[in-house]
Parts: structure tokens; C-alpha cells; sequence
């Protein structure tokens, strides 16, 4: 990850670099929080104020990290001056990278729950609270803020994020035999057993992990379920899924299933006595 800059508030912030952060052998003391909310954010200087002033404002008892994913914007500046913690790639690595960034932080510090939560504003912060309580149940290792659970759409969406959504539900069910209703939700919450797991090397993706990923985690028998929530239109910047990038995004998810149910025919073979 090259440099990181871990701040824990607007005042006496200092430069570390990866091996200060996430020491080799070394002891890490336990944050006295145990959970640890992860906002991944690249070019999001008009929306990451907003975002963490919501978040700040409902006093928590979380951490929050900001992995700045290399912006080349104002980002950083902008979540610096907030009482948080941030670390910044040197360059743009991609969300998914982003979101493993924090998973790794959260297992050296300790942390017993993630979650994630989007920098573009379109997450309602008045629903971490419901989705802690969730993550804590004990009933899940996965829990995913769903925008269906209730039966319609609480926000607009294009024809190809809609057709996206059917196909990955159906695709999830044909090969799980699972039912979630928002596959593609970047509202979640795990717990230690799951962000451990993706803290791995190969064992999450740099770019976009969804519906692939909940197969794969459904396959190795964790936990998943939904809990209601609501989204919000983008008001400023580019969604990472735009232009064109849906179809090469759905056509980078159907290779990874079909390399995932490969892969787990052939453990589950290897497993026959």
C-alpha cells in the first residue's frame, strides 16, 4: 500500500507508513471500540463532508476510517478536517481494494464488527444504528441493507442497474438456493469471522465485490441476511458504475461465479473420501 496517513483527528495528525500501521509480528493494542465503519472514497470532495458530518452527529460508539482510494481531488483535505481516521493509497487501487484496506486495519486493531458505508451520500447514516443492533444479533455473519425488502424500489434506478439486480438475484438463487433481494447493496455489516476472511490475499476483489462474492461466502456456509434500508440519489460526482462499465462490470461477475462454483465443485470433490 506504499505511504498511509492514519489520523485520529483534525489536530496532531502525522505521516506513517504502511509497516508503522500494520506492523510485521509487532503487538497492536485493541481500539476500546468494537466496531469500525469503513468509507471508502475516491473523488469525493463535494460529497465526504456531508457523509461524515451525518455520521459524526449520531455520536456512535464506532471508529470511523476513511481509505482514501488515491483521489486526485480534495478528498483528503476535506475528511481530514473531522475527527477520524484515514488512510490513503497512492494511488487509485479500486473499491474493492479500498474496502480490503480497511478490513486489514480492522483485524490488527481488534475490531469485532465492520461495516461498510459509501462516501457518496447516497447511505443513510440514521440506519447504522439498525444495522449495528443487526451485525450483533448473532444471527448473521453478513448483514446487508436492503432497498427491496418491502417490495418496491425506495429510489430510481437506470434499466441496466435494474436488469443487473434481477440477474444477480437470480444468479445467487440458481446456485445457492439463497433469496437476496439487493445483491449489489453496499450497505453492510459482518462480523470478525467474515472481515478476517477477506482480509486474505485473493479472497476479495480490488474492483467490484457483489454478487460474486455473497455466492462465495454462501457456498462456505456463512450466514447472510437483510434488513430494510433506504438510499439516496447521487447529487454530485460520477458513480463508479456508469457509461459503459455496467455491462463489463455483470460480464466480470458472471467469469468470477462460474471460476467460484469451479472452485468449490472441486474442493468439495477433493473432500469425498
Amino acid at each position: 500500500m506504499g505511504q498511509a496517513d492514519l489520523k485520529r483527528s483534525a489536530e496532531g495528525s502525522r505521516q506513517m507508513t504502511k509497516d508503522t500501521l500494520f506492523p510485521a509480528g509487532g503487538t497492536l493494542t485493541m481500539d476500546s471500540k468494537s466496531v469500525l465503519i469503513i468509507i471508502p472514497a475516491y473523488n469525493e470532495e463535494h460529497n465526504i463532508s456531508r457523509v461524515l458530518t451525518e455520521l459524526l452527529a449520531l455520536s456512535i460508539d464506532a471508529d470511523i476510517l476513511v481509505v482514501n482510494d488515491g483521489s486526485s481531488d480534495r478528498t483528503k483535505a476535506v475528511a481530514s478536517a473531522f475527527p477520524v481516521l484515514i488512510i490513503s493509497h497512492p494511488c487509485n487501487l479500486g473499491y474493492g481494494a479500498s474496502l480490503q484496506t480497511g478490513f486489514q486495519f480492522a483485524e490488527r486493531r481488534g475490531y469485532d464488527y465492520c461495516l461498510q458505508f459509501d462516501a457518496d451520500g447516497q447511505h443513510n447514516a440514521d440506519e447504522l444504528p439498525g444495522m449495528i443492533a443487526a451485525v450483533r444479533q448473532d444471527d448473521a455473519d453478513i448483514v446487508i441493507g436492503s432497498r427491496f425488502l418491502e417490495g418496491k424500489e425506495n429510489m430510481k434506478m437506470g434499466v441496466m442497474k435494474t436488469a443487473a439486480i434481477s440477474f444477480f438475484r437470480s444468479l445467487i438463487y440458481r446456485t445457492t438456493k439463497a433469496q437476496i433481494s439487493d445483491p449489489t447493496s453496499g450497505f453492510k455489516g459482518m462480523n470478525r469471522a467474515v472481515f478476517t476472511h477477506y482480509a486474505k490475499q485473493n479472497e476479495f476483489p480490488a474492483d467490484f465485490p457483489d454478487a460474486d462474492i455473497l455466492i462465495r461466502m454462501l457456498l462456505r456456509r456463512f450466514r447472510i441476511k437483510e434488513i430494510q434500508a433506504t438510499m439516496r440519489p447521487r447529487d454530485q460526482g460520477v458513480s463508479m458504475h456508469s457509461g459503459l462499465k455496467p455491462i463489463m462490470y455483470m460480464m466480470k461477475i458472471m467469469l468470477s461465479v462460474f471460476l467460484i462454483l469451479i472452485n468449490d465443485r472441486l474442493t468439495r470433490r477433493g473432500q469425498t473420501p
